[in-house]
């Protein structure tokens, strides 16, 4: 009896963390854990609006871009810490983007 409780709770468990590993970025400003960026919206120096992401990786600025632009096109303004072709290897920490959705 106490072995199937136990199996029943890992199975809870384990649905759980998959639901939440398979959850979508968040599409809105704040924090997002999955990707660990946060995300704001700012007037950028051309009187327009643009969307301003910090985040941990590099990756999660991306994924959070295309989330934040619902999975479109955007353009990058101005990035900081972002690896480029060639210099993925370099260790850079924590990046930041400014992008505009298409």
């Amino acid at each position: 009896m106490t072995a199937q409780s136990a199996i029943r709770w890992g199975m809870a468990y384990g649905i759980a963390a998959l639901a939440v590993a398979c959850s979508d970025p968040k599409s809105s400003p704040g924090r997002d854990e999955e990707t660990r960026s946060t995300a704001t919206t700012v007037t950028w120096s051309d009187g327009k609006p643009a969307i301003s992401i910090q985040c941990d990786t590099p990756g999660g600025c991306q994924t959070r871009a295309m989330a934040m632009c619902n999975g479109g096109n955007y353009t990058v303004i101005t990035m900081t810490n972002m690896p480029t072709r060639g210099d993925m290897t370099q260790v850079r920490g924590p990046a930041s983007t400014v992008v505009r959705c298409s």
